[in-house]
């Protein structure tokens, strides 16, 4: 029945990020209009406009299109520079001893405490816009779930037989971390990461919802940001506001659902693993 449960969850994250997957690789395709290309202002959905248009007569449906790819490139990128920080943060904490362990491990847990949306809207502002910024703000905020998961499995694996026999028979230590122990925390890492990347967009969108988005990119979270500014929440153009909004949800969807898939393998596979070890 889980097994099901599953590849349902895995079906349907897939079919999703397909469809966000397209938007980005063919908006041209797909989009019936230029993102810049100006009809009449306000016009209500129709076959022409499927989702109307904006204040400055944009066609909103063509908006939403292209900017999937700049909040998927953004959410993409800032996933990838927090895993490969958290994987290293979180090996060191969990294999080395002593005071190198300890200083690995503090920083893990003084990032966590500190509240993650608060402090990038703080370093964005300081930073300045720029997608590149805001990939990196959120990467260098965002690394501690992370770190935290690869510490523990790290951690564990260190008290199996085969790797204290590594220890045993003196070798050295990046050796047994990039060797042996890295390969072991690909599910561990692949699951955070696919995770991380539906975190990155919500903070990419949050900060674009507050001003500090790259202006000049179409994103999801800056189109909810114009709608806002320009009228669309007092004239009840739902339609401008509410589609960005849904893209954002079920793309992040899309990924929490094919995560689920990976931990229920990585579980499967690990319980399968302790159980051959017993018998």
């Amino acid at each position: 029945m889980r097994r099901n449960s599953a590849r349902l969850s895995l079906a349907a994250g897939m079919l999703l990020l397909l469809i966000f997957a397209a938007f980005s690789l063919f908006p041209d395709a797909i989009a019936p209009f230029d993102v810049k290309e100006i009809s009449r202002a306000w016009l209500k959905p129709s076959a022409e406009h499927l989702l109307g248009t904006n204040d400055m007569g944009y066609d909103i449906f063509s908006e939403l299109v292209y900017a999937a790819r700049n909040t998927l490139v953004t959410g993409l990128t800032a996933a990838a520079i927090s895993l490969g920080i958290g994987t290293a943060i979180g090996m060191l904490a969990g294999y080395l001893k002593g005071a190198a362990g300890e200083i690995a491990g503090g920083i893990i847990n003084v990032f966590l405490l500190i509240p993650m949306l608060p402090a990038a809207i703080v370093v964005a502002s300081f930073l300045g816009a720029g997608a590149g910024k805001i990939a990196l703000v959120i990467a260098l905020l965002g690394w501690c779930p992370t770190a935290r998961a690869v510490r523990t499995r790290t951690a564990q694996l260190k008290q199996t037989p085969f790797v204290e026999q590594l220890v045993i028979l003196q070798i050295p230590k990046r050796y047994i971390l990039l060797k042996h122990l890295l390969p072991n925390l690909s599910d561990i890492a692949l699951a955070r990461g696919i995770l991380s990347v539906s975190a990155c967009m919500m903070t990419e969108s949050a900060l674009s919802f507050v001003g500090l988005g790259d202006p000049s990119s179409v994103t999801w979270g800056g189109m909810v940001n114009f709608a806002y500014r320009n009228g669309g929440f007092a004239r009840g153009a739902l339609n401008w506001f509410l589609a960005p909004g849904l893209c954002i949800t079920l793309c992040a969807l899309a990924f929490r659902l094919i995560c689920g898939y990976v931990e229920y393998r990585s579980s499967a596979v690990r319980s399968g693993d302790r159980k051959s070890y017993m018998e």
